[in-house]
């Protein structure tokens, strides 16, 4: 009786071990990522789904997307605003899903099949970066699924600067109106302006020494001629 009230016991440790709250991801970076699933476990406490990544860019009218009304609520619009492009180097991600019942109560009908496209938006684990806990799923269908009912223990922060945003032409390629950038900042067709200032003072500069020079020599020459 007592080893078959041990193996009952030892039976759910497994799956248990991989049901983690929200605050085993590091929730300040949501990180976008699209693929093709090559493996499922459907089960839970949440289903596993294996996503192969093919795409990592945050689509141009992501932040502007339609989601879930619930999700908005707590915080979704600024998730998806943060969002920003999935950096890491692996090429498979683990994609931890919320419970079967809350799926279904959120309008996912069936199983994630292997084979199916999906986006992704979600936060990587503290401790395996190849483990995500999605925001939200994009099926193949276009119908956008919450996976979230509560709030994040740390809001998302927005993408830094140049990291997912297309920066402007002028900036990308150090050139615009005002000419390229050099490495101190400043830029060519100023440099190029300064230069040719400095270049005109030198030449005033000169040029009045020497007319001044032929003026002393001449006063000096016609004052020798009236001594003599």
């Amino acid at each position: 009786m007592t080893v078959a009230a041990l193996g009952l016991a030892v039976v759910p440790a497994g799956p248990a071990a991989a049901h983690h709250g929200w605050e085993h991801y590091d929730t300040s970076a949501a990180y976008y990522v699209s693929g093709t699933v090559t493996d499922v476990r459907w089960g839970n406490p949440h289903p596993e789904v294996t996503l192969r990544v093919e795409g990592k860019q945050v689509p141009g009218d992501w932040a502007d997307r339609e989601i879930p009304a619930e999700l908005e609520d707590i915080g979704g619009r600024q998730v998806m605003e943060a969002t920003r492009s999935y950096s890491g180097s692996s090429d498979e991600l683990k994609l931890f899903l919320a419970p079967i019942e809350r799926l279904s109560a959120w309008g996912m009908d069936g199983e994630v099949e292997a084979g199916e496209k999906l986006e992704v938006v979600g936060y990587l684990d503290r401790e395996h970066d190849d483990e995500l806990r999605p925001e939200m799923i994009v099926l193949e269908d276009g119908q956008a699924v919450r996976q979230r009912s509560v709030p994040l223990p740390v809001a998302p922060e927005a993408a830094p600067q140049g990291g997912d945003a297309a920066a402007p032409a002028e900036s990308a390629s150090g050139t615009g109106a005002g000419g390229a950038t050099d490495d101190d900042g400043t830029s060519s067709s100023a440099a190029s302006d300064s230069k040719d200032s400095s270049d005109a003072t030198v030449w005033l500069v000169t040029g009045g020494a020497v007319l001044l020079l032929f003026a002393v020599g001449g006063y000096y020459v016609v004052r020798r001629a009236n001594r003599a």
